[in-house]
């Protein structure tokens, strides 16, 4: 196992022969319409007359991320207003979804219809603004600072690429999905430590109790392997504005997808495989877990980047000398989406939450998609973009075979940065997950008090899986990285300067090998 860098520094590349629709995930009405969701379709939305056609993309249709400086204008925030009046619709609430405080970066409005003038949707909203626009009525720079919502996708093993599903019409692409196993080889011992490097995953968080590993709350100040962050949660959940169960706890279990036939969510168990990957590998780091992914994969792009801003809060607190903050060393994304535009430069903030990290010295290591597409994927695609000196490195991740080839799953291009292992992986997953799915065959044993069966396909009591997904090629990288830079024995920087230079480092080493 080893991480395969690209032998070219990442770069983005216009393809126009690119299917408009490459890379949009696959969802289900079922999920769609559980987060407000709509596929952007090139050939069935409105465009502004003289504008390039757009590129898909999935989006809130009834949200809008407005800039602060719009909101805190009254002038400003009442042109906003009576524009978007003037389509039959109106921004129904103005209420801060900030989730860190200071955080500064935008709102989210709420779009309402007026009677029946308008359907609601923030694509059709933005197309309409732009073509009344002029600069009596709404400025291109008030237009400038309203975007659209992205949902992003975790990027676990797409039905026929490893899932355990197969894909329709049959076949199956890859034999090792995520099904239950059982970890012959015991987790390795974690020395005792002064200061532990601290990895932070943002996805859907770890169970409370697994027999690999130990979680913590962050006020508690205890040398675990997991720390969570409750007070984070709470945020996360008083300002919930989406009709799927707001995250407001470090975890939610068991889950099971919302039909009659109780099967275990699509990504349920996802950060915590994530997480035992590292037990795994770096068993002396400690892993922060912020819960920003819902158990269908989708996370909200405001969520993600308050929790980026959240995470460069307490590294710069740290750094000030707070005792109560947590610094932080790497980050490490598994979620992403496409842009609507069509040379696939975005536009949202999210891309200012990575640069403040990457300016802090804080590498971000990003799985780059499973969408078996060259189109950049964010924000693992930030690998591409030019980064100011003395910044640490955005790194995206794609996923191999165990052979060492690329999995037929994963995104590549030339926005990739390096492949690790992401197919056929064994990790931690949670005891108590257990679905409907049952053995093929069961019967009473002659000799033990206990059925003889074949293998159950969805009883994890056993705490691990194999699962396939360039969502763990990411922590897989991470691990690397971090090990580079335990090596350099610099567990401690007093500035940004130092800490990008001692990850640029420990990167420089790993292309050595």
């Amino acid at each position: 196992m080893r991480l395969v860098f690209a032998d070219h520094e990442p770069h983005l590349k216009p393809n126009p022969r690119r299917d408009h629709m490459s890379g949009v995930p696959e969802l289900s009405y079922s999920t769609l319409d559980r987060h407000g969701g709509r596929v952007l379709a090139p050939g069935q939305v409105v465009r502004t007359a003289g504008q390039s056609a757009p590129v898909g993309t999935i989006y809130r249709y009834d949200r809008l991320l407005v800039d602060e400086s719009v909101i805190h204008d009254s002038d400003t925030r009442e042109k906003l207003e009576s524009a978007i009046q003037n389509t039959g619709m109106w921004l129904e609430s103005q209420s801060a979804s900030s989730i860190v405080a200071g955080q500064g970066s935008f709102r989210v409005p709420v779009l309402s219809s007026h009677g029946d003038q308008a359907a609601v949707d923030a694509w059709a909203l933005l197309q309409r603004l732009r073509t009344v626009n002029d600069e009596a009525n709404l400025p291109s720079e008030i237009l400038d600072k309203v975007r659209l919502e992205h949902l992003m996708i975790c990027s676990k093993g797409t039905p026929g690429a490893g899932n355990g599903e197969p894909p329709p019409g049959g076949g199956h692409s890859y034999s090792l999905g995520r099904i239950p196993v059982d970890m012959v080889n015991p987790m390795p011992d974690r020395k005792s430590l002064g200061r532990r490097l601290r990895v932070a995953i943002l996805d859907t968080g770890v169970p409370t109790k697994h027999p690999a590993f130990d979680v913590s709350d962050r006020t508690e100040h205890e040398d675990t392997f997991v720390v969570v962050d409750h007070a984070f949660q709470v945020k996360i959940g008083e300002h919930s504005d989406s009709p799927a169960i707001p995250l407001d706890d470090p975890w939610e279990g068991p889950v099971h997808e919302p039909t009659l036939i109780g099967e275990v969510a699509s990504h349920y168990g996802h950060g915590t495989f994530m997480t035992g990957l590292l037990r795994q590998i770096s068993p002396d780091v400690q892993v922060y877990s912020l819960r920003v992914v819902h158990n269908d994969g989708l996370a909200y792009e405001h969520e993600v980047i308050g929790a980026l801003h959240h995470v460069a809060d307490q590294v710069e607190a740290a750094r000030r000398g707070d005792e109560e903050a947590y610094n932080v060393d790497v980050v490490v994304l598994a979620m992403g989406y496409v842009d609507e535009s069509p040379d696939d430069q975005p536009g949202g903030w999210i891309g200012d939450a990575i640069n403040r990290l990457s300016a802090l010295g804080v590498p971000v290591v990003a799985a780059a998609g499973n969408q078996s597409s060259d189109r950049p994927f964010y924000p693992a695609a930030f690998a591409a973009h030019p980064q100011p000196e003395n910044a640490a490195p955005v790194i995206s991740v794609g996923a191999l075979n165990p052979n060492q080839h690329v999995a037929m799953f994963s995104n590549e291009g030339p926005w990739v940065s390096c492949y690790a292992t992401g197919a056929g992986l064994v990790s931690t997953y949670p005891c108590e997950a257990k679905g409907s799915r049952m053995p093929d065959r069961r019967a009473k044993s002659a000799f033990l008090d206990r059925h003889r069966e074949s293998h159950d396909p969805d009883d994890f009591s056993s705490g691990f899986a194999v699962w396939s997904g360039t969502s763990f090629a990411a922590p897989l990288a991470a691990a690397f990285l971090v090990n580079a830079i335990a090596e350099s024995g610099m567990t401690e920087v007093d500035d940004a300067i130092q800490a990008s230079a001692r990850a640029h480092e420990a990167l420089k080493r790993l292309k050595s090998r």
